[in-house]
């Protein structure tokens, strides 16, 4: 499990190293377009649309179960929803050339429906194709650890919330 945590917080460093590389580019060039620069400069597929790089159709079969009726999220994890919040973090999914930003999709959606999987080694699909069935973690713990510096709020819980988890 830390392997796998360690793995996510070094995707998503790359994802903002990547993105703050590219801005840098972007203001060294002084509104020019430099050759690698393509995500500035308007070039490259999808330019800013992570929906060219995954469909809602595609969505639909790696998520194909997460309306399912047992699911707690049913009805949650909409596609719209997934592109409206990857337009707020610019550099996912928009860093590289095509097979590059459909990795870092990958590895995305890899792990977060590892986190919010409802399936079980013998579910219809296998058990990762019914990712995204919750939308809160099922066994809660909390996980705020108190000190001076940093106390944790009276009454509040610290749990995994959405598809990304803190386990």
């Amino acid at each position: 499990m830390r392997t796998l945590a360690f793995t996510v917080s070094c995707l998503l460093l790359a994802s903002l190293l990547l993105g703050t590389l590219a801005e840098q580019c972007r203001s060294q060039a002084d509104g020019a377009c430099p050759g690698g620069c393509q995500r500035q400069c308007g070039g490259g597929v999808g330019f800013g649309d992570l929906g060219s790089i995954i469909s809602k159709s595609t969505f639909e079969e790696f998520l194909k179960h997460r309306n399912d009726g047992a699911c707690p999220a049913n009805g949650f994890y909409t596609y719209e929803a997934f592109i409206t919040a990857a337009n707020d973090f610019p550099a996912f999914g928009s860093t590289g050339d095509v097979d590059t930003r459909k990795r870092e999709i990958a590895a995305f959606f890899a792990q977060t429906s590892h986190e919010t999987t409802g399936g079980w080694p013998t579910a219809p699909d296998g058990p990762y194709a019914w990712g995204y069935c919750f939308k809160e973690e099922i066994n809660k713990q909390d996980y705020c650890s108190p000190s001076t510096d940093y106390p944790c709020a009276r009454g509040k819980q610290y749990y995994g919330r959405g598809p990304i988890q803190l386990t």
